[in-house]
């Protein structure tokens, strides 16, 4: 009968602090991993938020150039004859040369465009017999989409100069100008009820928000409920230390010249208040360098077209 060697050359197993050894080894490259993954997802997102501003920002200078205009605006009256201040009127004037004072809405009778009886409410897809002001987030989608069919769906606006809204045209399907940005159904939300939607960013919490190059009043002149928080304005850290507007050129995020495309990153919290027009108050912020994001910054992963990093990143 055969010995079974039970000398130095011969283990039974691991024990039990090997095996305490190698689960410990295992937890941290599994906690290494998923971090790294964690964080290449994170920046995927990023990069998706970024190219979808870039894109955004070329439908801006498309509209512009199709229609040479100097500007898109971020308010806008409609119907555009009852803007009290005249500019909604005066910029659709603008783009379409053609279009009379019934169609802008400066009567509240029915009126009859192309063959086709509207009242100025029904032309300008209002639901009800109220103006409304659409603010920069609405004024986006807007432009850049057009007109909307029956089921919501953005299809541009007509060629028809006195007829923008038309939807089939006179005789037959009318030569469309636009979309400029082909818009996700699912991510044109309505907020606070109204008429027209915004576009939800890519973490689907807030809209992109949007200011325009046009200074003098055509600005976010109201606060806008569900856009929290959100006054007249939002300002970013590292800044400037000034306290008016009258130092745009200092101001380190500010777009002066430019137009601005604005997402509240991930967090879902815009800045305090971005400076961009004369009058309006600053509120610098800075969130601490070994924390950013803490608790007590705000749109410290703000992302905009008009800056490589987050707005809220001191550097």
């Amino acid at each position: 009968m055969r010995r079974t060697p039970t000398g130095p050359g011969r283990r039974g197993g691991f024990t039990l602090v090997e095996l305490l050894v190698v689960i410990t080894i295992i937890a941290i490259l599994f906690a290494l991993t998923s971090a790294a993954v964690v964080k290449a997802m994170g920046k995927a997102d990023e990069v998706k938020l970024r190219n979808e501003i870039s894109q955004l920002a070329g439908a801006v200078q498309a509209f512009k150039t199709e229609f040479q205009a100097p500007y898109l605006p971020d308010r806008l009256v409609l119907p555009p004859g009852m803007d009290p201040t005249g500019e909604s009127a005066q910029y659709v004037s603008s783009l379409w040369p053609r279009i009379d004072k019934n169609t802008l809405g400066n009567s509240t009778g029915t009126f009859t465009v192309n063959g086709q009886n509207f009242t100025i409410y029904s032309y300008w897809g209002l639901p009800s017999n109220a103006a409304v002001t659409l603010q920069g987030h609405q004024s986006l989608v807007f432009f850049l989409g057009g007109a909307r069919d029956s089921s919501g769906t953005p299809i541009g606006f007509s060629s028809l100069q006195n007829d923008p809204m038309n939807k089939t045209g006179s005789g037959g399907a009318a030569t469309r100008k636009g979309p400029y940005y082909e818009f996700p159904a699912n991510r044109l939300v309505s907020i606070s009820g109204s008429p027209f939607p915004s576009f939800q960013d890519v973490f689907g919490v807030q809209p992109y928000v949007y200011f325009s190059s046009k200074r003098g009043g055509n600005d976010y002149t109201t606060p806008s409920t569900g856009i929290k928080p959100f006054v007249t304005s939002i300002t970013y850290p590292n800044a400037s230390s000034a306290s008016s507007k009258s130092g745009a050129t200092s101001f380190r995020f500010a777009s002066p010249n430019g137009f601005q495309i604005i997402s509240a990153g991930k967090d879902g919290v815009f800045g305090t208040g971005l400076d961009d027009w004369p009058g309006a108050t600053i509120v610098i912020t800075t969130p601490p360098s070994n924390n950013p994001g803490g608790a007590t910054t705000t749109g410290y992963d703000d992302v905009a077209n008009f800056h490589p990093t987050f707005l809220g990143i001191a550097q």
